[in-house]
């Protein structure tokens, strides 16, 4: 008897490709905690939006997509020198909040889950309540938003995840 028809559809898909080595670049939904020494009202948490900018006091939008933390704090710094508010600004810039990922399919608990550095695919299972009895548990489905354009490929329980990545983990066919 042939199974053919019985296949789960990651036959055809690419190992997803690795996760970026080095620092995080900030994307959109991600939260940056901002401190610019000498501006009142300036200390907090800025959302990235839609647009990649951010919007600070004194300066027009700022684009801050696809930097690395040092890069944005360089570029607001470079924009306050440029608007002649400062010669040397004093500028604090941290992660505050990466955006979440997603989990969907054969867990107990599907849905929208804190990214933490270093997480691989097992962890993300693990949060979502681990697999149910009916999940291939040996290989999922992630799609990862790579310079702008969405890549669905294949992954391991120990493949690290990124934030955004959805993770589809499909039924098994006994």
């Amino acid at each position: 008897m042939s199974l053919a028809g019985c296949s789960s559809g990651l036959a055809s898909l690419e190992p997803i490709p690795a996760a970026p080595v080095g620092p995080q670049q900030v994307e959109t939904g991600d939260s940056i905690r901002i401190a610019i020494d000498d501006i009142d009202n300036t200390d907090g948490e800025y959302t990235v939006s839609g647009a990649g900018t951010i919007s600070l006091p004194y300066i027009d939008e700022l684009q801050v997509r696809g930097l690395t933390i040092p890069q944005v704090k360089e570029r607001i710094e470079q924009a306050y020198r440029a608007a002649g508010i400062f010669n040397e600004p004093e500028v604090n810039v941290q992660p505050a909040q990466l955006r979440p990922y997603y989990v969907l399919g054969e867990v107990n608990r599907p849905g929208e889950f804190e990214y933490r550095q270093g997480m691989t695919v097992q962890a993300a299972i693990a949060a979502a309540g681990g697999y149910t009895y009916r999940a291939k548990s040996d290989e999922v489905e992630i799609t990862r938003t790579i310079d702008g354009r969405d890549v669905v490929g294949t992954a391991t329980n120990q493949t690290p995840i990124t934030p955004g990545d959805r993770i589809r983990v499909l039924e098994k066919w006994f």
